[in-house]
């Protein structure tokens, strides 16, 4: 017996039968990967699904669809593992020509549009979990708005810096912007003190700039004293603009607001009391299942980078 291939959901745009015929939460789960890149089973429920066995099975028709692809992430740092699903290269395609009618907005000449391998993607988006899961509506605490790395590609016309998250983090009515680099130990020092400078001298263009907090999430106290020391030198000349914090994966992922982070000139400081941003008004908190609708998208994707005060006019 033969068999044909089943044709593409997505054709030509969101008036295409197929397309609206998936429930929403499959489309706004798809629109999210556009920037997300990656989800497990897990991440899947938590934000979308509600149980894991009805984000495998909703998974596995994408993939039938042709729409996803799965497949086993591991490496030396995770050797263990774990299944993970990714946009088809035609599906990407055709979902950007959804979001983006007119054409994908472009990097400066000479810029490459390229994110972390899925690991360290995976290990980003297992703190934005993390926050997810410890929202506490009643105390007016939790994540407002969290952009992956993707989104963040153009965070500057030239692409020179791209970091692996943006947090915004409420407590009632104080709101503050956090930039996570996610750490696996692969990088020395040098690199990490670099990185850092950039985020110097972007933030530096803006007029009358507040203190903006980037926070280092490492795998152990170990790497997270050798981040520190490392970054002890250059701490004065960034202090100005940047303030610079360390924690380890386990101490955020265990309660993402009241862990502590600690300077490398070993202040310590819950995330909740980092200095506050200006805002209108504070923002709504996520919640899980904030995938089920497509109306938390514009908190989760470039969008927030143009509604945050405190980064307009960003280079």
């Amino acid at each position: 017996m033969t068999t044909t291939a089943r044709p593409m959901l997505v054709r030509a745009g969101p008036g295409v039968s197929a397309w609206t015929a998936l429930p929403e939460r499959d489309r706004t789960l798809l629109l999210w990967l556009i920037q997300g890149d990656v989800v497990t089973a897990e991440l899947a429920a938590l934000v979308a699904y509600g149980h894991r066995r009805v984000a495998q099975r909703r998974l596995a028709r994408l993939v039938e669809y042709g729409l996803l692809s799965g497949f086993w992430a591991a490496n030396r740092q995770r050797p263990r593992g774990r299944h993970a699903y990714a946009l088809t290269k035609v599906s990407r395609a055709q979902l950007e020509r959804l979001v983006w009618p007119l054409g994908k907005p472009k990097l400066s000449e000479g810029a490459i549009e390229t994110v972390s391998p899925v690991i360290h993607q995976l290990a980003t988006h297992d703190l934005f979990a993390a926050f997810l899961r410890a929202a506490d509506p009643e105390r007016e605490i939790g994540l407002a708005g969290w952009v992956p790395e993707r989104a963040l590609v153009r965070l500057t016309d030239s692409g020179y810096l791209r970091p692996d998250a943006l947090a915004i983090v409420r407590n009632r009515d104080a709101m503050i912007v956090l930039f996570i680099e996610r750490d696996l130990g692969t990088e020395r020092g040098s690199v990490i003190v670099d990185k850092l400078r950039r985020y110097r001298n972007m933030y530096w263009s803006v007029k009358e700039p507040n203190v903006l907090h980037v926070g280092i999430v490492v795998e152990s106290q170990r790497r997270a004293h050798a981040v520190r020391r490392a970054l002890r030198s250059s701490e004065a000349e960034m202090a100005k603009a940047v303030r610079v914090w360390v924690t380890t994966e386990a101490e955020l992922t265990a309660d993402p607001h009241g862990a502590v982070w600690i300077s490398p000139a070993v202040d310590a400081i819950r995330t909740i009391d980092l200095e506050r941003h200006p805002f209108d008004e504070p923002w709504p908190i996520l919640m899980p299942l904030c995938l089920a609708t497509p109306d938390a998208l514009e908190v989760l994707d470039e969008r927030v980078v143009a509604a945050v005060p405190v980064l307009i006019g960003l280079r």
